[in-house]
């Protein structure tokens, strides 16, 4: 489902030459760049990577939705779809902006005392 924030902020926009990674694969690829976009039917026309004769045309909003494309070319993407990172929370809805300002100053914090800590013990054992 997107989210209201996703369909105010996440705008799909500069879409021509942009790469995507679908969660499944489509004629057997993952990574597609985008050739051509039908603003008037609100398609895009992508084609695979790896066998440029492989082209697929995807509505914007699927594009939109991170249960099944995301933005780059990046293996690394667990299938259930799930936000990984606080920027898929926050557009997801999960999360308030409040709560993700709060949690990215608590890893900064967690940072800073490790970095601390690193030194000081690096000073002990010299």
């Amino acid at each position: 489902m997107i989210s209201d924030y996703d369909k105010t902020h996440n705008r799909l926009t500069k879409l021509e030459k942009s790469k995507w990674t679908s969660l499944e694969k489509l004629n057997g690829w993952k990574h597609y760049e985008v050739i051509n976009v039908d603003k008037k039917n609100d398609q895009v026309e992508l084609f695979a990577i790896c066998e440029k004769e492989k082209r697929v045309m995807v509505k914007k909003e699927d594009l939109k939705n991170k249960k099944i494309w995301r933005r780059g070319w990046d293996s690394s993407y667990k299938k259930n779809g799930t936000g990984d990172t606080l920027l898929d929370k926050l557009i997801d809805g999960t999360i308030s902006r409040g709560q993700a300002a709060t949690e990215v100053r608590q890893i900064v914090r967690r940072k800073a005392e490790e970095e601390l800590l690193n030194k000081v013990n690096k000073k002990k054992l010299s």
